[in-house]
C-alpha cells in the first residue's frame, strides 16, 4: 500500500526545520497606525544631487518559444493607472533595473529554476509600475498571479491572499463555489491521488472545509507537527504547480504581511529556486529591517532598490506627461521637480492636479498651461510622504552618513561619524598591512585624510540641502568637535527605522565605543544612554556596566527612583558569573529601594545578594547582606530575626577581620537593645563601635556612632551628654556633606529641644530636616520627622497641625512597614485627641498603639501606650472599676519605663499617675509621685544651660564639643 502524500513529505522534510514553529520570523513587521494628518501644502524639497547616468540595459536573451498564454492578464486599458488622458507614459529612469529583472527571469526560465526578486523602495518610487512593465515584457510562458498584502496581522492572512490569487477566488465568493474551484485546481496539479489531504491543508489557509483523512486526524493531535506538514504541503503544491507551466507570483506591499506569512512565503521562495517559477515581491525598506532575510542577493535571488528619479529623469517624466502643452516654462518644470523631490508618484499626482484644477486648459487639441496658477498650486500629501520623498532622494553615501548620525539621537558629532566610517572600513587585512607602515603617516585632520574629507564634504551637502544644521564649535558638547543637529526629528526616526538591522546593531556598538573616548559619559543620564547603545549593539556586558555605573551616579545625587531603574536594567543584562559587580550592584540597589520605602523589594534584593555571596564564599559581602536584612527586620519590629541576622553578620565580619563591618554591626545591635529599652547594653555596643571607628578614621561612621550614643543618653534623660554627641555628629556630617546623616542629626537635636521645653527651636530643626529629606527622597526619615514635628506643634498649641503631621507620618510608617514608628504615631494621636476631648478617637488610637507595641516587643512604646490607656480610662469615668483598670495601666507603665531607665517618660508617667491616686483618696501617695516627677524634671530640664553657664563653655546645639569620654 502506497504511503499517503504526507508520509513522503515527512520523510523528505529537513530534520533541522522539523520542529521550527510555523510563522517564526526574525522580527516584527511595522504596523500602520492610521492615516497621517493632511498638510495644506507640501514644502519645497531641495534638489537632490544628480544621480549618475543609468547603466545601459543588458542585452535581451534570445526569444523563447511561447507556450499556452495565461488567462490572467494585467489591468484593462480603461483601468490602467498609468494612462493619463488616453496617453500611457513611458517608464523613465528605470531601464537598468528593468533590464536586470528581465535577464534574471529569462535566465531562470532557461535553466529551470527562477527564484525571487525583491523590489524595495519608499512610497511612490515606482515599484508597482516597474513590475507592470516587467509583466508586459516577460515571455508568455509565465502564468501570472498577483495579490497585495494588507495591514492585517491575523496568522497566514497574506498566504491566504496568495492562494486566492492562485485559485482565482474573488472576495465574497460563496464557500461552495470556492471549494469546487479549489478542488478542481488541486486535482489538476496532483491528480485524484492524495488530493483530499492537500485540499484539507490548503483549505485551512482559505477558511474552507474539506473532509479529514485518517492520517490528518492523527496529526490533529499534534498541532506543531501539523503546522510543519502544512508548510511542506504549500511548498510542494507550488513545486508541482510549476509542472503545469512556469508561473510568476507577484506580492505587493509585503511590508504589511503578518509575521507567520512572511516566514512561510520566504520558504516558498526558497523552494521556487529549483523550479520554473518566479516570485516578485515589492516592499518598503521597513521589511529589510524587520526581516533581513528578504534582502541580499544570491544565484537564486536579486534585490532591486529604487530611489527617487534624478533631476534629469524627473524633468523628462514631467515633460512627457504634459507633452500636449504648447509650452512648458523652464521655471515651472524646475519648480515641479523641486516640489516632488523626483518622486514619480508625486509627479503624476501633481500633473493630475494641474488637469483637475484648471491649471492646464485641455479644451483644445493643444493644451495651454497657466504659469501663475501653476506657481500657486501646492501638492497635498502627508508628512510621512514628504519625508519619505526626501529620504528617497539621498545618495547611498549620504544616507549612510545620516544613519550613522541617527544612532546618537537628534545630535551627533563630526568626529563620531568619522570614527564610525573608519571602524566600519577597517578590515583585518588592512590592519595587518598597516602594522608595517610608518606610524607617523597617519593623518588626523581635514583635509589630510580621505575618510575625514569625504565625511566633511558629505555632511556639508546635507547641511546645504536642509537635512542637518551645523552648530558653532564653541557650543559643542564635545570640546573642539563640530556638532550637527537633525533639522527634522521625523526624518531621523524614519532613517533609523529604515536602517538594516545588522548594520544598525554595529553602528550602536561603535557609537558607544566612541562615546567612551570622550568625556560625555559622566552623568547618570549619559551613562544610561551609553548603556542603551551597547544594549542595542548586542554587547550586554558593557551595557550592564554602563547602567550600573549610571545607577551609582544617580544614587550619589539621591535620584533614588532613577538609580533603582538603572540598577534593574544593568542587573537584567549582567551575567551571573560577574559576581563582584553583581554583589555591589545588589547592595547599592537594595539601599536605594529601602530608602525609597519598598521594604519587601529591598528584602528580596538583599536575600539575593546573600545567596550569591554564599555561592562565592564571599564572607564580607555575606556579612553586609545579613547586616542589611537585620536592619530591615529591626525596623519592622521583628527584633529576634534582626538579632539573628546581625549576629550572623558579626561572625562573618570577624572571620575576615572586616573592622568596618564589625563596627557597623555593633552599632546596629546596640540599636536593637535601645529599641527594646535595654539602654545599658545599647550604650555598651555603641561605645565599642565608636572605638573601632575612631581607629579607622571613617568620619561618616564616627558620626553615626556618636548619634547612636546620643539617643541612648536622650532616652535616659542625660540631655547634656546627648546634646554633645548630636552636636559633634551634625558638625561632621555637614563637613562631609552626608545629607542623610544631617537629616538624622537634625531630628536628634530637635527631639532634645522639644524635651528641654524649647519647642520653637525644635520645630525649626524638624522643618529643616524635612526639606532635606524631601530633596534626597529619604522616606525612612520622614516618619521620624513628622512625629517629632507634631510634638513641637502640640507643645506650641497647634493641635490641628500636630494631628496633620502625625497622620502623614503614620501613613508613611505603615507603607514602609515600620511598626514601632506606627505605634508611636498612634500613641501621640491618642494624646492629642484626648487633650481635645475626642475620647472615641483617642480610644481607638491608644488601643492600636498598645497592640502594635506588644506585637513587636518594643518596651518603650508599650510603656508609653499603657500610660495613655490609663489616662483614657480615667477620663471616661470615676467608678471604682474604671479607677482600678486605670491603676493597672499606670503600674504596668511605671514597671516597664523604670526597668528600661527611660527617665523622661517615667517622670511623665509619675505626674499623670499622681492625679489618679489623689482622686482615689491616696493624697500621700500622690504627693510622693509628684516629688519623684519633679525631681526628674528638675534634673533634666535646663540641665544643659545650667551646666554650660557653670563651665563657661557655651556649648550650643549644632556646634562641635568633646566626644564620648
Amino acid at each position: 500500500m502506497a504511503l499517503p502524500l504526507y508520509c513522503s513529505l515527512i520523510v523528505s522534510t529537513d530534520s533541522g526545520q522539523k520542529n521550527r514553529p510555523v510563522g517564526s520570523s526574525t522580527g516584527d513587521v511595522s504596523s500602520q497606525n492610521g492615516p497621517s494628518p493632511k498638510l495644506p501644502s507640501i514644502p519645497k524639497i531641495p534638489k537632490a544631487t544628480p544621480s549618475p547616468a543609468p547603466a545601459p540595459s543588458p542585452a535581451r536573451p534570445p526569444a523563447i518559444e511561447r507556450t499556452e498564454v495565461s488567462a490572467v492578464t494585467a489591468e484593462s486599458q480603461e483601468d490602467d493607472p498609468y494612462r493619463l488622458r488616453g496617453v500611457r507614459g513611458s517608464l523613465i529612469g528605470r531601464d537598468a533595473e528593468l533590464g536586470r529583472m528581465l535577464e534574471f527571469a529569462e535566465s531562470g526560465l532557461r535553466s529551470g529554476g527562477c527564484g525571487r526578486i525583491t523590489v524595495v523602495g519608499n512610497q511612490g518610487t515606482g515599484k508597482s509600475r516597474l513590475v507592470v512593465e516587467l509583466l508586459r515584457k516577460l515571455p508568455k510562458e509565465f502564468r501570472v498571479f498577483q495579490c497585495k498584502a494588507v495591514p492585517d496581522k491575523r496568522r497566514f492572512n497574506t498566504v491566504a491572499r496568495v492562494l486566492r490569487a492562485r485559485f482565482g477566488l474573488l472576495e465574497g465568493s460563496p464557500p461552495e463555489e470556492a471549494s469546487q474551484r479549489v478542488r478542481r485546481e488541486v486535482r489538476d496539479v496532483f491528480g485524484d491521488k492524495n488530493s483530499s489531504e492537500v485540499l484539507h491543508v490548503l483549505g485551512r489557509f482559505l477558511d474552507l472545509d474539506f473532509p479529514d483523512s485518517p492520517f490528518l486526524q492523527v496529526l490533529g493531535e499534534n498541532p506543531s507537527q501539523y503546522e510543519n506538514i502544512a508548510k511542506a504541503v504549500l511548498c510542494r503544491f507550488f513545486e508541482m504547480d510549476s509542472k503545469q507551466g512556469a508561473f510568476l507570483l507577484v506580492i505587493d506591499d509585503l511590508q504589511w504581511a503578518d509575521p507567520s506569512s512572511l516566514s512561510l512565503l520566504w520558504e516558498v521562495g526558497q523552494a521556487l529556486s529549483a523550479v520554473p517559477a518566479l516570485m516578485v515581491v515589492c516592499s518598503h525598506p521597513d521589511l529589510l529591517v524587520s526581516s533581513p532575510q528578504w534582502g541580499g542577493e544570491s544565484t537564486s535571488t536579486i534585490q532591486i532598490s529604487l530611489r527617487n528619479l534624478s533631476d534629469k529623469d524627473a524633468e523628462s517624466m514631467f515633460r512627457e506627461m504634459l507633452a500636449r502643452c504648447a509650452q512648458l516654462p523652464d521655471d515651472i518644470v524646475e519648480d515641479a521637480v523641486e516640489m516632488t523631490g523626483g518622486n514619480p508618484h508625486f509627479l503624476d499626482q501633481l500633473t493630475r492636479l494641474y488637469l483637475s484644477n484648471g491649471t492646464v486648459d485641455t479644451s483644445g487639441v493643444i493644451w495651454r498651461l497657466d504659469p501663475d496658477k501653476a506657481m500657486d498650486t501646492d501638492l497635498p500629501v502627508t508628512v510621512e510622504q514628504v519625508i519619505e520623498a526626501r529620504i528617497s532622494s539621498l545618495a547611498f553615501d549620504e544616507r549612510t552618513l545620516l544613519e550613522m548620525g541617527a544612532v546618537f539621537g537628534n545630535v551627533f558629532w563630526l568626529g563620531a561619524v568619522v570614527a564610525l566610517r573608519r571602524l566600519e572600513t577597517d578590515s583585518e587585512g588592512e590592519s595587518e598591512a598597516r602594522e608595517a607602515a610608518v606610524t607617523l603617516e597617519y593623518s588626523w585632520q581635514e583635509p589630510g585624510e580621505e575618510i575625514r574629507r569625504a565625511v566633511c564634504e558629505g555632511l556639508g551637502r546635507l547641511v546645504e540641502r536642509d537635512y542637518l544644521l551645523r552648530l558653532d564649535t564653541e557650543d559643542s558638547m564635545v570640546s573642539g568637535d563640530v556638532e550637527f543637529v537633525f533639522k527634522h526629528n521625523l526624518e531621523r526616526e524614519l532613517i533609523a527605522k529604515g536602517t538594516e538591522r545588522v548594520r544598525l546593531r554595529r553602528y550602536h556598538r561603535l557609537a558607544a565605543q566612541w562615546i567612551e573616548t570622550t568625556n560625555m559619559a559622566s552623568s547618570d543620564d549619559q551613562l544610561e544612554f551609553l548603556g542603551q547603545l551597547y544594549e542595542r549593539g548586542g554587547d550586554n556586558r558593557r551595557a550592564a556596566r554602563a547602567y550600573i555605573c549610571g545607577g551609582d551616579r544617580a544614587r550619589a545625587r539621591f535620584a533614588n527612583e532613577q538609580a533603582a531603574q538603572l540598577y534593574r536594567q544593568g542587573l537584567a543584562l549582567l551575567d551571573e558569573d560577574e559576581v563582584v559587580i553583581l554583589l555591589d550592584a545588589l547592595h547599592n540597589m537594595g539601599a536605594v529601594v529601602d530608602m525609597s520605602g519598598d521594604t519587601k523589594q529591598a528584602q528580596l534584593i538583599f536575600s539575593k545578594m546573600l545567596h550569591h555571596a554564599w555561592l562565592l564564599d564571599y564572607r564580607s559581602k555575606g556579612g553586609a547582606a545579613h547586616n542589611r536584612l537585620g536592619r530591615i527586620h529591626r525596623r519592622l519590629g521583628e527584633y529576634d530575626l534582626a538579632m539573628d541576622h546581625l549576629r550572623s553578620a558579626q561572625e562573618l565580619f570577624k572571620a575576615v577581620d572586616d573592622k568596618r563591618g564589625i563596627a557597623g554591626t555593633l552599632d546596629d545591635i546596640g540599636q536593637v537593645h535601645w529599641l527594646r529599652g535595654a539602654y545599658g547594653q545599647a550604650l555598651s555596643f555603641h561605645r565599642q563601635a565608636l572605638a573601632i571607628r575612631r581607629g579607622i578614621g571613617d568620619l561618616r561612621s564616627i558620626a553615626l556612632s556618636l548619634a547612636n550614643i546620643g539617643r541612648v543618653h536622650h532616652e535616659t534623660g542625660s540631655f547634656k551628654a546627648a546634646s554633645r554627641q548630636f552636636a559633634e555628629a551634625l558638625k561632621i556630617r555637614r563637613e562631609i556633606e552626608d545629607q542623610a546623616g544631617v537629616v538624622q542629626s537634625l531630628c536628634d537635636i530637635g527631639r532634645v529641644e522639644a524635651a528641654d521645653r524649647n519647642a520653637e527651636n525644635g520645630q525649626n530643626r524638624f522643618l529643616e530636616a524635612k526639606a532635606i529629606a524631601l530633596k534626597i527622597g529619604d522616606r525612612l526619615a520622614l516618619t521620624e520627622i513628622f512625629a517629632g514635628l507634631s510634638e513641637c506643634q502640640a507643645a506650641l498649641g497647634n493641635d490641628s497641625d500636630a494631628i496633620g503631621s502625625l497622620l502623614e507620618g503614620k501613613s508613611i510608617a505603615h507603607t514602609l512597614g515600620n511598626r514601632p514608628a506606627t505605634s508611636d504615631c498612634y500613641r501621640r494621636l491618642a494624646e492629642i485627641y484626648l487633650s481635645g476631648g475626642d475620647v472615641s478617637q483617642a480610644g481607638e488610637c491608644a488601643k492600636r498603639a498598645l497592640s502594635i507595641g506588644i506585637e513587636v516587643g518594643a518596651r518603650l512604646h508599650i510603656g508609653r501606650a499603657h500610660r495613655v490607656m490609663a489616662e483614657l480610662v480615667f477620663s471616661q469615668g470615676r467608678t471604682n472599676e474604671a479607677l482600678e483598670d486605670s491603676d493597672k495601666h499606670y503600674r504596668k507603665s511605671v514597671d516597664i519605663l523604670a526597668g528600661i531607665k527611660s527617665e523622661l517618660e517615667l517622670a511623665r508617667t509619675y505626674r499623670s499617675y499622681a492625679v489618679l491616686r489623689e482622686h482615689a483618696g491616696s493624697s500621700e501617695e500622690a504627693d510622693k509621685l509628684r516629688r519623684r516627677s519633679d525631681e526628674i524634671f528638675s534634673r533634666l530640664h535646663g540641665a544643659n544651660r545650667q551646666e554650660d553657664e557653670e563651665e563657661g563653655v557655651g556649648v550650643r546645639l549644632g556646634t562641635a564639643s568633646d566626644a564620648e569620654q
